[in-house]
């Protein structure tokens, strides 16, 4: 195939334009891709804080319930009121127990009630892992203390129970005081381990999606990573701030030094932010689809080129048949009839106007080799005509001389052979005649030159026998033998 064929420029355009397109296709696929995958990940990771901040109400809605009724319980009042030494505690226990079964579930947290009076109860069969004096003293404490009314969550490093000890905790607290009442007689502490905050995650998180429960302070109060909980970071809590002045709950930003997109739920009963740190890029690096969107993207290139290559050849073939037959007329000659080529309107045409100029120009040159013909005939017939009239009046001159000398036999023959030369010359309708009947012709011309002119004339003539049977047009030697003489 020729470098510069139709085909092959064709082929290159389209192909190229075929790549640049899958090549921009496959970007736009990718981005696309990309950015719903996100999209996704924001859907899912809102509605996994919602499922979370969902679980944390209804379990405020316990808590309260629980609380509110140690608050106003009168078992718990009197316990938390009365000396130790009382002979009513066992009584006041018992009821204690049974008013706090109606508000709390089976399974609950720890709870545990405090008095003044250094008197203390935990439920679930558990007792404090501290004494009551420092619990008292404690800095949660004494905040429940400057708040009588609300009910506060704090974390704290280690819990304050036994089934919590070993492990941070958050804890529910109040002050517990009489109805109509500033007078704080004791105080009521829920208290929540790690593996109890865990439940509200439900392992939901994973390595690219940290969610977090972050206080007031920065410090990150739970999390499925246990490595985050505990710790305080400044630049989230700055973060977490920024979003909230400005009313935002979503934010691509930068968190230790890591793009990623931040959301956010306030929960003010809890006094804590519910927190994803999306790290959208390592997701992406993670997903897999990528390499399937390249695959589809490699296999429908194939397919587009392979259907492109046969559209292209089945287009240009007839083309190349066309231009495949014109090669033959320029290294062969014109035939005598080229076949229309089958195939597409313009090919159709352009092979039916090529096989119409050959037929034209075979009969153009067949006119014109008849033409040729024709005036080569005339230009021998000319040649044939152009017997000098002298020579025959010189000829019937020398013929009456020798009739007047008498000399009849000389006479006769000088008549035979110049009858036999106007015969050969003029009559007949042969063009071509033998060398052989030309020698002749030359020989009677001679002879009838001797008549006149006697020895004067000399000639010698030769012929091959090879040469005898040559085709050569009449009198073609004539008009050298004339010249030669003359």
């Amino acid at each position: 195939m020729h470098p510069g064929s139709l085909f092959r420029k064709i082929t290159c355009v389209v192909v190229l334009g075929v790549l640049a397109i899958s090549a921009f296709t496959l970007v736009a696929a990718r981005n696309m891709t990309r950015q719903g995958y996100i999209e996704t990940m924001n859907y899912s990771n809102r509605q996994i804080m919602a499922m979370v901040q969902a679980k944390m109400e209804a379990m405020n809605d316990r808590i309260t319930d629980v609380e509110l009724t140690i608050n106003n319980s009168w078992a718990f009042s009197q316990y938390l009121k009365t000396e130790p030494e009382n002979p009513r505690t066992f009584t006041l226990v018992y009821d204690m127990i049974k008013q706090l079964d109606t508000v709390k579930p089976d399974t609950f947290y720890d709870v545990a009630v405090v008095g003044l009076n250094e008197q203390s109860y935990v439920s679930n069969q558990s007792s404090l892992s501290i004494s009551v004096k420092e619990l008292l003293g404690s800095r949660i404490t004494q905040e429940a203390r400057e708040h009588p009314n609300r009910i506060l969550y704090r974390y704290v490093p280690q819990g304050i129970t036994k089934n919590s000890k070993g492990s941070s905790a958050f804890i529910a607290l109040k002050a517990l005081a009489s109805p109509g009442s500033q007078a704080v007689y004791g105080f009521v502490y829920v208290v929540m381990t790690q593996r109890d905050l865990q439940a509200f995650f439900d392992n939901l998180g994973n390595s690219t999606n940290n969610l977090m429960l972050l206080d007031e302070s920065g410090t990150v109060v739970s999390s499925p990573n246990h490595s985050l909980v505990g710790q305080k970071d400044e630049e989230l809590k700055q973060i977490i701030r920024d979003m909230d002045s400005h009313k935002e709950n979503s934010r691509y930003t930068t968190l230790q030094n890591k793009p990623v997109l931040m959301l956010t739920r306030t929960m003010p009963r809890w006094n804590l932010h519910i927190v994803s740190a999306f790290d959208y890029i390592r997701a992406l690096n993670e997903m897999q689809g990528s390499a399937y969107i390249l695959l589809v993207c490699l296999a429908v290139t194939a397919l587009v080129l392979a259907a492109v290559f046969i559209f292209i050849s089945q287009i240009t073939r007839p083309i190349n048949k066309l231009v495949h037959t014109m090669d033959k007329v320029t290294e062969k000659g014109l035939p005598d009839h080229v076949e229309v080529i089958q195939g597409g309107y313009e090919v159709q045409q352009l092979s039916k106007a090529f096989h119409i100029m050959i037929e034209h120009l075979n009969r153009y040159m067949r006119q014109l080799i008849e033409l040729e013909r024709e005036k080569r005939r005339m230009e021998i017939h000319t040649l044939q005509m152009q017997i000098n009239p002298h020579f025959i009046y010189n000829t019937l001159t020398s013929i009456k001389w020798l009739i007047w000398q008498k000399d009849s036999e000389k006479a006769i023959r000088s008549i035979d052979t110049f009858s036999m030369l106007l015969h050969s010359t003029i009559g007949g309708s042969r063009s071509l005649i033998p060398a052989s009947e030309e020698v002749e012709n030359l020989k009677n011309y001679i002879f009838l030159q001797k008549i006149r002119f006697g020895q004067q004339i000399q000639a010698n003539i030769y012929l091959s026998p090879s040469a005898s049977g040559c085709q050569i047009p009449k009198l073609l030697l004539q008009p050298f033998l004339e010249n030669s003489f003359f």
